[in-house]
C-alpha cells in the first residue's frame, strides 16, 4: 500500500531529529504545507508530513469505511521506520490519538507533540460537553461522521474548527480539500477504546491547547496533560485547526522552543525568527 509522505529538506545547521507531522480527521498531509513545513524547515529540521491511508495521496480511499485506528497507527509506525532517523511526532486532533497509539505499540518515537489532541480517555466526555454547550456543532459533527463533509453546514463548521477566525472564502477553500473520514475510527474514539501509552513509558511530550478550541476544550487538554504528568501550553488566540489558524506561528514557535529546551546540547541555538 502506498502511503503519501511529503518531505521538506532542512535549511541551515542540521538538527539531530526529524519532525513527522500527523494530520487529523478529513484532511491529509497537505494541511501542513502552507505554514508548518517551511517554517520548521527554516529552523533546521527535516520535516515530513504523512497522509494516513485513505487520505490525501495515499491508497485506501476505497476501503476507508473499514479502516480502524490500528491501521493509522501502522501507517505511522511504517513511516517512522522508512525515515530511518530519530523522529519527533506532532499529532493534531485525531493525529494525536494516532501518535499516542504508535507510542503504545512500541514505535521508536524520540518525542511527541499533541496539538488539540484527542485525550487519552477518548472523545466521549468531549462529545457530551459539545452536545450540552454547542448542540448545533454537535449535530454537524454527527452529520460529518455519518454523511460526509458535503452535507454539513459550512458556517457552523467554520466556527467550530476556526472559531470564526477565517473568512467564509478561506473556509470554502479549506473545505474543498477535505474528505470523508472512517466512521469506525470515530466510533472507536467515542467508546473509549484504549490507545494511550502508560505515562511512565512515554518519550518527552508537549501538550498544546487552543483557548478558542470549540472541539476539544481546555478541560480535555488538562486531562491529556495530566495523564502524562505535564501542564498544557495554552495558546490564545487559537482555534482547533492550529496549523491554519491566523496565529499558527505561535503554535510552531511553541514547538520549536520545546524542542530547543529538550535537546539543548545536541541542537544549535536558533538565530532569531525564521522568515515567512
Amino acid at each position: 500500500m502506498h502511503i503519501e509522505l511529503i518531505s521538506h529538506a532542512a535549511e541551515g545547521p542540521p538538527r539531530p531529529v526529524d519532525v513527522l507531522l500527523v494530520h487529523g480527521i478529513c484532511v491529509g498531509a497537505w494541511v501542513w504545507r502552507p505554514h508548518f513545513m517551511p517554517y520548521l524547515a527554516q529552523a533546521g529540521y527535516r520535516v515530513h508530513a504523512v497522509s494516513l491511508r485513505g487520505h490525501g495521496g495515499s491508497d485506501g480511499r476505497d476501503r476507508l469505511a473499514a479502516t480502524r485506528l490500528r491501521d493509522y497507527v501502522d501507517d505511522v509506525t511504517d513511516t517512522v521506520s522508512h525515515i530511518g532517523r530519530p523522529v519527533v511526532a506532532v499529532g493534531h486532533s485525531l493525529g494525536g490519538a494516532v501518535v499516542q497509539g504508535a507510542i503504545a505499540a512500541g514505535t521508536p518515537i524520540a518525542g511527541a507533540v499533541l496539538m488539540a489532541s484527542v485525550p487519552p480517555q477518548g472523545l466521549l466526555q468531549a462529545s457530551l460537553a459539545m452536545l450540552l454547550f454547542r448542540p448545533r456543532l454537535w449535530r454537524e459533527v454527527a452529520v460529518l461522521a455519518s454523511q460526509g463533509v458535503a452535507h454539513v453546514d459550512p458556517d457552523v463548521l467554520r466556527d467550530g474548527l476556526f472559531a470564526d477566525r477565517i473568512t467564509p472564502a478561506a473556509f470554502a477553500a479549506f473545505a474543498g480539500h477535505t474528505q470523508d473520514e472512517s466512521p469506525l475510527v470515530g466510533w472507536e474514539l467515542q467508546v473509549g477504546r484504549p490507545f494511550a501509552p502508560l505515562p511512565w513509558l512515554t518519550p518527552p511530550m508537549l501538550v498544546l491547547a487552543g483557548a478558542q478550541d470549540r472541539f476539544l476544550t481546555l478541560a480535555d487538554a488538562w486531562a491529556t496533560a495530566a495523564w502524562y504528568g505535564q501542564r498544557p501550553v495554552v495558546l490564545d488566540p487559537m482555534s482547533h485547526v492550529m496549523m491554519l489558524d491566523p496565529a499558527w506561528r505561535s503554535a510552531a514557535d511553541a514547538i520549536l522552543r520545546w524542542l530547543d529546551s529538550r535537546l539543548p546540547a545536541a541542537m544549535p541555538a536558533r538565530s532569531g525568527k525564521a522568515a515567512v
